[in-house]
């Protein structure tokens, strides 16, 4: 395949990158601080943030608060603040400078939004590494398609918008092996020590880029090396060597928290990792192939088995990305099936193996397109064939993705039925697991609960209580009942909820998640209808109640 002229990769990767901007930027104050993040990423994306910038102490005692009266965001009421073994820097970091940025100094978001805006950099990251890097290598039209289905999958589209781990650490991870590929085909030491570096920024966000030297490990003995490295296995051992010195650098530089003991602290975190599966209740567990088969839209797995036949005679040829696709997805499919794995709210702990898989639907759709006007006789109408077969997908997708938005991470595709579909089936998480949709019901709630009134969250209380002094309106009081840690609802905190019904006028704001349901949402969903709803795909969102006075229950 010839290779494109840099300056048409770089105009469309600009173009692309525009698009990702207009229509992301808006869409920033369509979803809520997600569970997760009011946890505690914000909190420890401040603090890190506030101790780089001063390398003042007492920002590091997570215990303290040494922010003067009035400083926004507050963030004392972090649940998680005393767990700083859970929490990675690096995104959060960005998160929190992005916050200051579009908050405090530009005052175009409110700091809630500020710091979920970070997700739009690491996009635009991937956009301006990742399709040239493909562009290069598979052709304009497959880097052009994979890069559209990866940007307009609902559960990607959503992640964007409201995940602060996840989403950067497939950035970063997409971005370390692309920038390893390349050292690896130039044959450039200093490349491969550049890519450790990316890799200990991913790493610093999320533990799933431990896996990422696997893949490395997998390119490096997979056939014959590329002219620059043959006669240089010293050198390259070398490489190899400070590029874990420099991955392992930067973690252990960029957060604070190890510092006092890198070794034991280290170990805690990963004790913590290898714990998950105990902490898990049993009904909180999913198949991760299961739910990337029925949260994936139908478009991109069709263009996925579409590109099986090209990727395979890449492979046949020896082409060094269809084999580094190949280990990258293998490697990651491998994770999430090893002794004590553990997966729930469908795909995002996977978010990973997404850029691989369209890169190879990427490849489909393009073999489809030269297939067609190959095999048409008339040449325009095999130009048109061609153009079908690559638009139709993308705009069936783009359909998918306008169908449940802003509510991305709630989509099922069509063979569960979809958000409806798999509720009715009880599968875990069909919903909205993360309480991403709180926005809407805050903002229903300021618009039309009267005055004096008392909410209750019974799920992801925590989530709208960190957001509640921006968001919700000062006279409607936010109840204290539940636990970030673990479902259920005290039954003395509930009898007290019921019979404050009796003096002023009590909304239940829930979102649908099963696994997390306790006596107040069974009560709410059996005994009551909805003063208002969100619906998508025929399922539940989220949903607003009114109690009953006493009595009522």
């Amino acid at each position: 395949m010839t290779r494109p002229p840099d300056r048409r990769i770089h105009v469309i990767a600009a173009l692309l990158a525009l698009a990702l901007l207009a229509l992301g930027f808006p869409a920033l104050d369509t979803s809520n601080v997600t569970w997760d993040a009011a946890l505690g990423d914000l909190f420890f994306g401040q603090r890190y943030l506030s101790y780089f910038t001063s390398f003042d102490a007492r920002y590091l005692d997570f215990a303290a608060d040494p922010y003067p009266p009035g400083h926004q965001p507050d963030l004392t009421a972090s649940p998680f603040r005393s767990r700083p073994w859970e929490y990675y820097p690096v995104a959060n970091i960005v998160g929190a400078a992005s916050s200051v940025l579009f908050s405090r100094w530009l005052g175009w978001l409110d700091p809630f939004d500020g710091f979920q805006a970070m997700n739009l950099g690491f996009g635009l990251l991937l956009v301006l590494v990742w399709f040239p890097f493909l562009a290069r290598r598979l052709g304009l039209l497959a880097a052009t398609t994979g890069i559209l289905l990866l940007f307009t999958a609902p559960r990607l589209a959503g992640d964007l918008l409201s995940n602060p781990k996840d989403y950067p650490s497939m950035a970063l991870f997409t971005v370390a092996l692309a920038a390893f590929a390349s050292a690896w085909e130039r044959g450039s030491a200093g490349g491969v020590v550049g890519a450790g570096a990316l890799w200990g920024l991913a790493l610093a966000t999320k533990a799933n880029a431990l896996f990422l030297p696997l893949v490395v490990a997998g390119a490096i003995a997979w056939g014959p090396w590329p002219e620059g490295w043959r006669g240089r296995g010293r050198t390259l051992l070398l490489a190899l060597v400070g590029a874990g010195l420099a991955g392992t650098a930067v973690l252990v530089g960029s957060w604070p928290y190890l510092w006092a003991d890198p070794v034991g602290r280290l170990g805690a975190h990963l004790s913590y990792l290898l714990t998950r599966e105990q902490a898990m209740a049993p009904g909180s567990h999913a198949s991760a192939l299961a739910a990337l088969a029925w949260t994936t839209p139908l478009p991109f797995l069709l263009a996925v088995a579409l590109g099986l036949g090209p990727l395979v005679r890449r492979l046949r040829a020896g082409d060094r990305l269809a084999r580094l696709l190949v280990l990258w997805i293998g490697v990651v499919l491998a994770r999430l099936h090893l002794p004590g794995a553990v997966n729930f709210d469908g795909v995002r702990h996977f978010l990973e193996l997404f850029p691989p898989l369209a890169a190879v639907g990427g490849l489909g759709l393009a073999a489809a397109a030269r297939f067609a006007r190959a095999r048409v006789p008339s040449a325009r109408r095999g130009r048109a064939l061609a153009a079908a077969l690559v638009a139709v997908p993308l705009l069936a997708q783009v359909a998918a993705l306008a169908a449940v938005h802003p509510f991305g991470t709630t989509y099922w595709n069509e063979l569960v039925g979809g958000l409806g579909g798999a509720q009715a089936r009880g599968l875990p998480q069909a919903g909205d697991y993360w309480g991403a949709s709180y926005r809407q019901g805050l903002a229903w709630l300021s618009a039309h609960a009267e005055p004096g009134s008392a909410l209750a969250v019974p799920i992801a209380e925590h989530a709208v209580r960190l957001v509640a002094p921006v968001r919700l309106r000062a006279d409607i009081d936010l109840l204290p009942l539940t636990s970030p840690a673990r479902p259920g609802i005290p039954p003395p905190l509930l009898d007290r909820l019921f019979a404050l019904a009796a003096a002023r006028p009590v909304y239940v704001m829930t979102v649908r998640r099963d696994d997390w349901d306790n006596a107040l949402t069974r009560f709410c969903r059996d005994r009551l209808v909805p003063v208002a709803e969100w619906r998508r795909q025929g399922g539940t969102v989220l949903a607003i109640y009114r109690l009953p006075p006493a009595g009522g229950r």
